[in-house]
Order: structure tokens, then C-alpha cells, then sequence
């Protein structure tokens, strides 16, 4: 597990299958701002060379898509790579929603509309910002039209700044749960519907919702290539709305 990226957070998918093992490979380097206004990283000369190299031989090697997961040489040692642009089996979903429900079970599907609002480092990034919550508040209304949900649970990173922000929601009771990853993923697979924000942890309750249980939910348009490969022919469950930054 790798600490490098543009923040420093620690994993979660080990609570997910706590029964591998894991190695930590500590690699976050705080970005440095140069004087034009573009971020860089220090980088090593040699280090980037040999790395190259590894490349090249076929002894590291990427797997960002599935062409580069096929093109795999049988003497590679080291893989890096992300699953956005990769084609998930649903059975792996099977297997991580099973996993997800040992560590935080829930026994029924409830009547709450979910909603998971990433804040958190978006709050400190200039280059990201989080969605308005007037976009999900839009959402959630149109939504409402058509189910009736017995309150609206929001889940977030930050949930004192969640809730001065959905201040204007309307006369519908707000919950704020301060609470783990694995249970938002566990809660929010379980609600009657949806709502999820530019955020990794939303895609994936989103797919186990679809290829899972057949249950609809809403994503932002804008991340749609980030999370279309991920859902499959599932992604007709998903309901896209316009979402702007605040």
C-alpha cells in the first residue's frame, strides 16, 4: 500500500479483507509550489532512470486499463496501477459486498436516501473543489418527486461542514453520522437510493448497488468515464445529474 498522492491518507481496503497480507510503502511527498504557480515533485535522476528501465524490460510494469493488465510479461515483479479504466467482474463485487457485510452487517434494506458528500482535502486543494450542495440538493428534489424516503442520511469526511452547507435543505430530517468508511459503504448499499458525489468510495456503493442488488442511485455526469467502465451494462442504473463546484 502506497501513501503517495496528493494528500496523505492511510488505506481502508485492509478493514475490507483483513485477511491478506500487507505491505506499507510510506512515498507521500508534500507537493512544492515553484514560482510560475505550477506544482512539481522532486525527482531523482537515477531513480527515474532505472525505473525506466524496469519498464522497459517488462520488470515493472502498469495496469491502468485492461491492455496493459493483458500485456502482462511473466517475469514481472512489481505492479502499479488503478482500477478506474478497468474492467471490474462482478463476482469480485459479490466477493467485496460479502466482506462489507461481515465486518458491518445490516439486515434490511432501509427507507433513507443516502447521500455521500466528499469534502475533506477538497476543502485544502486549490486545483479540486467539492460539488455544491445546491447540485445535490437539486438532485435529491427531483428524486423525491418519486419515492418517499423516511429521512436523508449524509455521509462525509467532514460532517460539521456537511451540514452548514445542506443548511438550506428544506423541512426533510437530516442525519450526519460520523462514521467509518466500511459502514458508509455498508449503510449506503443498503438505502433505498443513492446520491453519491466525485468520489471513489460513491462509485463503488453505486456498482454494488447495480451489479448487487438492482438498486438505482445518482452520479455526477462529469465523472461518468471514471465510473462507466466499473458498472458495465449496470450503468443504465445510474441516473446522471449536472453538478457544479463550490
Amino acid at each position: 500500500m502506497h501513501t503517495g498522492g496528493v494528500t496523505l491518507r492511510d488505506p481502508e481496503v485492509t478493514d475490507v479483507f483483513p485477511e491478506f497480507n500487507y505491505g506499507y510503502v510510506q512515498d507521500f511527498k508534500p507537493y512544492s509550489r515553484a514560482t510560475n504557480g505550477e506544482m512539481e515533485k522532486s525527482n531523482n535522476g537515477l531513480r527515474k532512470f532505472i525505473k525506466i528501465l524496469a519498464f522497459k524490460t517488462g520488470f515493472l510494469a502498469f495496469c491502468n486499463d485492461d491492455a496493459e493488465t493483458n500485456n502482462l510479461s511473466p517475469w514481472v515483479l512489481s505492479i502499479r496501477g488503478h482500477y478506474a479504466y478497468r474492467n471490474i467482474n462482478s463476482d469480485f463485487l459479490e466477493k467485496l459486498f460479502n466482506a462489507m457485510i461481515r465486518q458491518c452487517p445490516i439486515n434490511d434494506q432501509n427507507q433513507d436516501c443516502s447521500i455521500h458528500y466528499r469534502l475533506g482535502d477538497l476543502l485544502s486543494i486549490n486545483e479540486k473543489s467539492p460539488i455544491a450542495a445546491n447540485s445535490i440538493i437539486s438532485e435529491y428534489s427531483r428524486i423525491d418527486k418519486e419515492i418517499e424516503f423516511s429521512k436523508v442520511v449524509i455521509f462525509s469526511d467532514s460532517p460539521i461542514e456537511a451540514r452548514s452547507r445542506f443548511s438550506s435543505f428544506g423541512e426533510k430530517e437530516l442525519v450526519f453520522p460520523d462514521i467509518s468508511t466500511l459502514e458508509v459503504l455498508s449503510q449506503s448499499v443498503h438505502s433505498k437510493y443513492f446520491i453519491g458525489t466525485s468520489s471513489k468510495i460513491s462509485f463503488w456503493i453505486a456498482a454494488i448497488r447495480a451489479v448487487v442488488h438492482e438498486r438505482k442511485s445518482s452520479l455526477p455526469e462529469s465523472n461518468a468515464n471514471q465510473y462507466s467502465t466499473l458498472l458495465g451494462d449496470k450503468l443504465k442504473l445510474i441516473q446522471t445529474y449536472l453538478s457544479n463546484s463550490q
